[in-house]
């Protein structure tokens, strides 16, 4: 049984391993230098059917990874897909807009129809990916940040931006001799928050620095980020109602 996509009134997508069907089927665009074995697709065509049943009962998270390892040996634009509607589904709004980039940058050959539905989810999902600004600090200084427990890579431009989805987040950025700078709070969709950053020198005394003075507050935010993590795990094994009547089905021989 293939299932049609909406808002594309003539076109079933199947994930058919067949050389039988033809190329303006989404089974069949793929990324160029991507030469699966026969095995290799066997796997990926299991893999498919057990994303697609993890979707069915709504078991999410399984379906992402299971869709992941699919599209990796098949390199199929409907394992693709679906991991993009998996990760929309689950409110990872900016890992479903860049998956949807991967589907047009990395698979030329889909049809017109196709390419204009992906760029309609792709601009739903930018516009839901949520923005954190860091103003303020100077060119010179290049700050060591972690968000939610995981340190960024060292980045010149200014301001720091920082894409994520909504809910809570943590963040520490801290340069040498001075206290690091903390902040937590929440983001909505599609929010675009600014940050002033200022960083304050360490305080001495006769003793010296106090060392609580630098490591509790950046305890108290590795706390905050572990927790966040919890959460974002606990919300993806809960399985929110998710967009299940978007994902392309498999047909089963």
């Amino acid at each position: 049984m293939s299932v049609a996509l909406p808002r594309l009134a003539a076109l079933s997508l199947l994930f058919s391993l067949g050389a039988s069907i033809g190329a303006p089927t989404l089974a069949r665009a793929q990324v160029a230098s991507c030469d699966p074995t026969e095995e290799e697709l066997q796997e990926a065509q299991a893999l498919f059917i057990a994303g697609s049943a993890a979707v069915d009962s709504g078991r999410w998270a399984d379906a992402i990874d299971s869709f992941e390892r699919s599209y990796a040996l098949s390199c199929r634009v409907a394992a693709l897909y679906n991991l993009a509607m998996a990760l929309r589904a689950l409110g990872r709004h900016r890992e479903a807009r860049d998956t949807f980039d991967r589907i047009v940058r990395d698979h030329d050959d889909i049809p017109d129809d196709l390419r204009d539905t992906i760029d309609e989810f792709r601009r739903e999902e930018a516009g839901r990916v949520a923005v954190l600004e860091l103003v303020g600090i100077d060119g010179s200084l290049r700050p060591e940040v972690s968000f939610d427990g995981r340190r960024l890579a060292d980045v010149a431009e200014r301001p720091i931006v920082i894409e994520t989805d909504a809910g809570s987040h943590s963040l520490v950025a801290r340069i040498p001799e001075h206290q690091p700078f903390l902040w937590d709070g929440e983001l909505s969709d599609g929010q675009r928050e600014s940050i002033a950053v200022a960083f304050e020198p360490l305080p001495t005394g006769e003793g010296g620095i106090d060392p609580f003075v630098i490591l509790g507050p950046i305890l108290a935010a590795v706390a905050v980020g572990v927790a966040i993590g919890v959460g974002v795990y606990l919300h993806e094994d809960a399985q929110i109602d998710p967009l299940s009547d978007r994902l392309v089905t498999v047909e089963r021989n």
